[in-house]
């Protein structure tokens, strides 16, 4: 899967199409580690054993703590990097997949197909790069807001451990900007797909929850994120209000993405539905004209035949309504929706529960 991935990224790459940009920074680490002998995924653990290491083993030489113990913001940060990086590979791969499960429904040519493959599994390089500086500025203006640069408490007194845990948190922000983009650039380029190179087919659906299960798990990768840096951060108190807005952010930007690139086709499939069900009206009126006519002149022979011809309309009129205009499977957003706001509802019960009691 990982090389066909990559190959047909390399045929992108010699289209003529005005489209097709030069791939991102982070494309070029993912294509780096694809190319590898063996698994993409041991790479990218084999790199969070070395950040992590790398900020223990000063930990552990400033005295910070006991020999073969790993502090929970080190186990957080070295774990951030690495799993962008392979949501950046896993996404693309599933992306790709999904793409070439919706094959036969597109209404494009060969060279468009390939040109379209490009795009939702790669990013542009430039705005990849503004995206990364335009998070890692966010950054510094949220230390400006609380008046405080990220310093975990139990680290104040270890300048060292303290200092490189700070450099590794700046440049998560960097991966952090890029994985946001890459999430708005593929879903982005999904709705686009829907919307304007697929041939609709009420009946056919299930390849279209390919699309739909990758922008859920797009969706849960981001709360990931955000509720894993809470976690590791007990200091930090849901009433802080800049917590609490960054929180509101990823959970309102997890459901947007999961929602956005399902609205074109939603709308496409409400009128094609809407076309289905006018056709059959159109069918069901020139029956009951035709009933009508036999009643008037009391011709009654026809009359089994006319009632089942009523009956199987009415039957293929409830069949159509009952169609799901949405592409995605109906306990998708159930557990999306609950993954999301479950542990929010437990801070804020737990928030009330310390005012209440004063604990």
């Amino acid at each position: 899967m990982e090389h066909e991935t990559k190959n047909s990224r390399t045929i992108s790459n010699h289209l003529s199409s005005t489209e097709v940009y030069p791939p991102s920074w982070i494309d070029k680490l993912t294509d780096w580690v694809a190319r590898r002998p063996g698994s993409s995924w041991l790479y990218y653990f084999g790199l969070y054993v070395v950040l992590l290491l790398f900020q223990s083993i000063v930990f552990w030489m400033e005295g910070a703590g006991p020999i073969g113990t790993f502090h929970p913001v080190h186990v957080f940060l070295a774990g951030i990097i690495p799993f962008i990086l392979a949501m950046f590979h896993y996404l693309d791969e599933w992306a790709g997949s999904a793409l070439a499960k919706l094959r036969q429904d597109l209404t494009v040519n060969e060279e468009k197909y390939q040109e379209l493959h490009f795009q939702i599994t790669t990013l542009p390089m430039g705005r990849t790069i503004i995206a990364s500086l335009v998070f890692l500025g966010l950054s510094f203006l949220t230390e400006l807001i609380t008046g405080d640069p990220y310093l975990p408490q139990t680290l104040a007194a270890f300048p060292n451990s303290a200092n490189i845990s700070r450099i590794i948190y700046l440049v998560c922000w960097l991966f952090m900007g890029a994985y946001l983009y890459h999430t708005i650039h593929q879903l982005r380029s999904i709705n686009l797909i829907y919307t304007r190179h697929t041939d609709v087919n009420l009946f056919r659906m299930r390849p279209l929850y390919a699309f739909s299960n990758l922008s859920a798990f797009t969706a849960g990768s981001l709360a990931v994120i955000i509720y894993g840096w809470v976690l590791v951060n007990p200091s930090f108190q849901l009433s802080d209000p800049v917590l609490l807005v960054w929180i509101i952010i990823f959970i309102i930007a997890a459901l947007v993405t999961f929602v956005w690139p399902q609205m074109g086709m939603h709308r496409i499939q409400v009128a094609e539905q809407e076309q289905l069900l006018d056709e059959v009206y159109i069918r069901l009126e020139s029956i009951i004209a035709k009933l009508h006519g036999q009643l008037d002149k009391g011709e009654l022979q026809d009359m089994e035949e006319l009632n089942f011809a009523i009956g199987s309309l009415e039957t293929e009129i409830n069949t159509i309504k009952r169609i799901r205009t949405w592409p995605w499977e109906p306990e998708t957003l159930q557990i999306l929706v609950t993954a999301l706001a479950l542990p929010l509802g437990l801070w804020f019960i737990q928030l009330i529960v310390e005012r209440l009691f004063g604990s």
